[in-house]
């Protein structure tokens, strides 16, 4: 009695098309999705700069001290610093917004290491406004989380290039110092605020 031998079927040319047109419309619909565009990732990094700051006002008000904020336009960071009286304030406190390889006395938000799927977003300048908006490289809040200069701080980020640039700014209260976002715009910051200041040094281990 003979036996038959089973047939091995391969996917013939049509089958193996339908199949990488089926994962072409998947990989469509999927990878935008998870790809932040310019407007998330502007939010994100306002999110994450309103954080810095309102950690800053904290520590000022938590230990009736002055706490500086440096912005380093050109390094693209935020850099957190004690400015009270008391030394023993100047090592920051451990907290989850530190980085381990921050100094001791600093605490330091890269806007570059933000995770992101695209070109980062950018610190393009601060000013200050006290009847007239000046370029500002720093703001100290006080005991009471005022800023101590008076005046109102704005922070302009931006992401992207060209005609696909957006913006969003962040106002900073001068007696409340706390931050609050914009929406995304297209209106970017007044040209005369935008030369570049020299960066900041993180001070020594």
């Amino acid at each position: 009695m003979s036996r038959s031998r089973p047939t091995n079927h391969g996917f013939t040319l049509i089958e193996v098309l339908l199949v990488i047109a089926v994962i072409g419309i998947i990989a469509a619909v999927v990878i935008p999705s998870a790809t932040p565009n310019t407007t998330e990732q502007l939010r994100a990094a306002a999110r994450m700069v309103s954080t810095e700051l309102a950690y800053a006002r904290s520590l000022a008000v938590s230990n009736n001290s002055t706490y500086r904020v440096q912005f380093d336009t050109k390094g693209n960071r935020l850099i957190i610093e004690h400015t009270g009286s008391n030394d023993d304030l100047d090592e920051l406190p451990d907290s989850p917004f530190r980085h381990a390889d921050d100094p001791p006395t600093q605490q330091i938000l890269d806007l570059d290491d933000i995770p992101r799927m695209g070109a980062p977003a950018r610190l393009l300048t601060v000013g200050e406004y006290k009847g007239f908006i000046r370029r500002a490289t720093e703001m100290e809040f006080g005991p009471l989380g005022e800023i101590t200069g008076g005046g109102w701080i704005v922070l302009w980020l931006g992401c992207g290039n060209g005609d696909e640039e957006r913006y969003i700014y962040i106002v900073v209260d001068p007696i409340s110092g706390l931050p609050e976002s914009s929406n995304v715009t297209d209106d970017g910051p007044p040209n005369y605020l935008l030369s570049a200041p020299a960066a900041v040094s993180p001070s020594k281990m």
